[in-house]
C-alpha cells in the first residue's frame, strides 16, 4: 500500500502541475472533442509519440477509481482463468506547454484475482506461450500491479520530435499449494521524428524498444502432496527431462521495431502506417544454472491506410488495417550433466504459429460542436491462425469472422452531461482442425487444450451497454460516475458476464 501512495501522489501531483495553465474552451466540450472519433488519429498512428502531438491542441486530465468483475465459465483460455475482480487506479493527462510542446502520461495501479487458472503458473500468458510452468493443480491468482508513461512532443515548424517512455511492474501469487510468485518488469520506450510534406500531412519515423524479465518460482509447504511441475512446449506437449520439482523459471526478453506514418496534421485527410515489432525472450530453469530451456522469435508487421473527413454537420472516415504475426519456438537439447553443468548438444525447432488479421471499420457522426454529439463505429473481420507442433505432427488451426456495431451519444444539459455507449456483435467459425496425435485424452492437460480449441471456434453474440454522468462544479473541472456491462451468448461455451463501475474527477 505503501506504493500505491506514492503512485496517487504523483498523479495528483501531476494533475495539480497541468491544472495551472489557464484553457479557453469549456470542459465538456474538451470532453466531447476528446471522445469523437471526427478528432480522432487512428490508433496505430498513435503509437507514434510524434503523432501525438496532433492528438489535441487543449489540456485534458482524469483521476479515477473503479471496481471491475467478469465470470466468464467455460467462455475462456484455461490459462487466462475463468474470470476475474479487483480495484483499478487510474490517472491520465495531457498538457500543451505553450506552443511548441505536448506533455502527456498515464499511471495507474491494479489490485485484483484472476479466478481458476489452469495450467499456468506463469504471468503474462499472452506473451510468453507456450513456454510456461505448470501444474495440473492451478488455481485462482492474485495480483498487484503498477504503470508509468510518459512522453513529451516538440515541434520546432518543419519539425516535431518526441520521446515516450513505459513501465509496467507485476506481483502475482497465490496463498495456497501450489504457491507460485511471478515478479515482472516491463520497460519499453520509442523515439520519433516526424516532418511536414506540404502543409497538410506530416511524415514521421518511430523506434522502438523493450526490456522484458520475469522470476518465477513454485514453493509447495505441504512436502507430502506435491505436484508435478511441468515446462510446456506447446499444443499438450512438455519437456519431459525436466518434469518434476524444478519450479523455478526466469525469462529474459527484449524487443525492437518502428514504424513510418504519414497523417493529416488537421485530422482529416489520409492516415496512413507501416510498422514492424520483433520480440524474443529466453526461458532459463534458475535451479539448474541458469539452464537456457527455450526461446522465442515473434515478428510482427501491421499496415494501416485510412481516411477522415467532415461537411458542414457531419464526420466521417474509413479505416483498413492487417497485420501478420509468425512466432517460432526453439528448444535446446543438453547432454548429461557434469559439475552441475549441462552441455548442450543441439537445438529443436519445436512449437511455430501465424496468425493473419484483417479489418474494416468506418465511423459516421455529427461534428462535436453542438450540445448532442453522436456517432456510428461498424465495423468488420477476418482471423486466421495456425499453430503446429512438427516433430510430434500436432496441429491446431482455425479462421473466423466478426462483425459489429458501436455508438455513442453525448448531451449537455445545463451543468450535466450525460454519455451512452452501445454496441454488438456477432463471430462465427469458418473451418478448424484440432490433430493431436499420440496425446493421452484423459489427461487434464489434453481435456484443457480441448477446451481452448471449442472455446477459439465457438460462434458468438456481444451486447455491451455503458454510461457516464458528468457533473460541472466551478472552475470548469467535472466529477464523473461511469458504468459498463458486457454479456455473451456462446454456442457450446455457455455465457460469460461482465460490468464495472468507477468515480473520478477531471479538468
Amino acid at each position: 500500500m505503501k506504493r500505491f501512495h506514492i503512485l496517487l501522489a504523483l498523479g495528483l501531483s501531476a494533475f495539480s502541475a497541468a491544472a495551472s495553465p489557464p484553457d479557453s474552451l469549456p470542459v465538456f466540450r474538451r470532453a466531447m472533442l476528446y471522445a469523437s472519433p471526427a478528432e480522432a488519429l487512428p490508433a496505430p498512428v498513435l503509437r507514434n509519440p510524434a503523432a501525438m502531438w496532433y492528438r489535441q491542441s487543449f489540456p485534458l486530465s482524469e483521476l479515477s477509481v473503479g471496481y471491475g468483475d467478469a465470470r466468464r465459465g467455460e467462455a475462456a483460455l484455461s490459462q487466462d482463468g475463468n474470470g476475474y475482480d479487483g480495484f483499478d487506479f487510474a490517472a491520465r493527462s495531457f498538457v500543451p506547454t505553450g506552443t511548441k510542446g505536448r506533455a502527456f502520461g498515464e499511471a495507474g495501479y491494479t489490485n485484483g484475482t484472476r479466478r481458476d487458472v489452469q495450467w499456468s503458473e506463469t504471468a503474462d500468458f499472452a506473451l510468453l506461450y507456450p513456454y510456461l510452468t505448470a501444474d495440473s493443480v492451478g488455481g485462482s491468482l492474485a495480483s498487484e500491479s503498477y504503470r508509468f508513461s510518459g512522453g513529451y512532443a516538440y515541434t520546432s515548424g518543419v519539425w516535431t520530435w518526441a520521446a515516450q517512455l513505459s513501465y509496467r511492474a507485476l506481483l502475482e501469487y497465490r496463498e495456497v499449494d501450489p504457491r507460485p510468485r511471478n515478479v515482472v518488469s516491463d520497460l519499453q520506450g520509442s523515439l520519433a521524428a516526424a516532418r511536414s510534406v506540404g502543409a497538410q500531412y506530416r511524415l514521421s519515423l518511430a523506434l522502438r524498444g523493450r526490456k522484458y524479465g520475469q522470476r518465477g518460482d513454485i514453493a509447495f509447504y505441504n512436502d507430502m502432496n506435491q505436484a508435478t511441475v511441468y515446462h510446456l512446449t506447446g499444443l499438450g506437449m512438455d519437456y519431459v527431462r525436466f518434469a518434476g520439482i524444478q519450479a523455478g523459471a526466469y525469462y529474459s526478453g527484449w524487443g525492437a521495431g518502428g514504424s513510418l506514418d504519414l497523417f493529416p496534421a488537421s485530422r482529416k485527410g489520409i492516415s496512413a502506417s507501416v510498422g514492424y515489432d520483433y520480440f524474443t525472450f529466453r526461458k532459463e530453469m534458475t535451479g539448474m544454472n541458469n539452464l537456457p530451456l527455450a526461446s522465442v522469435a515473434d515478428h510482427t508487421a501491421n499496415v494501416l491506410l485510412a481516411y477522415s473527413g467532415a461537411g458542414t454537420s457531419l464526420a466521417w472516415g474509413v479505416t483498413a488495417e492487417g497485420s501478420y504475426r509468425n512466432r517460432k519456438g526453439t528448444e535446446h537439447l543438453f547432454g548429461d550433466p557434469a559439475g552441475g553443468i549441462y552441455p548442450e548438444i543441439g537445438r529443436n525447432e519445436g512449437y511455430t504459429d501465424r496468425i493473419v488479421n484483417g479489418t474494416l471499420s468506418g465511423f459516421a457522426g455529427s461534428l462535436p460542436s453542438a450540445r448532442t454529439v453522436w456517432w456510428v463505429k461498424p465495423s468488420a473481420s477476418y482471423l486466421d491462425f495456425v499453430s503446429e507442433y512438427a516433430a510430434a505432427l500436432r496441429r491446431m488451426s482455425f479462421s473466423r469472422w466478426q462483425a459489429g456495431v458501436d455508438g455513442a451519444v453525448m448531451h449537455t444539459w445545463g451543468r450535466w452531461m450525460f454519455r451512452v455507449e452501445a454496441g454488438a456483435a456477432r463471430s462465427g467459425k469458418i473451418g478448424g482442425e484440432l490433430a493431436l496425435p499420440g496425446a493421452d485424452f484423459n489427461t487434464s492437460r489434453i481435456r484443457s487444450l480441448q477446451a481452448n480449441y471449442r472455446y477459439l471456434t465457438d460462434d458468438f453474440t456481444r451486447v455491451r451497454l455503458g454510461l457516464q454522468v458528468d457533473r460541472r462544479i466551478g472552475g470548469e473541472r467535472m466529477l464523473f460516475a461511469r458504468g459498463g456491462w458486457t454479456h455473451d451468448w456462446f454456442g457450446v461455451s455457455g455465457t460469460a458476464d461482465g460490468w464495472s463501475v468507477c468515480v473520478g474527477f477531471g479538468f
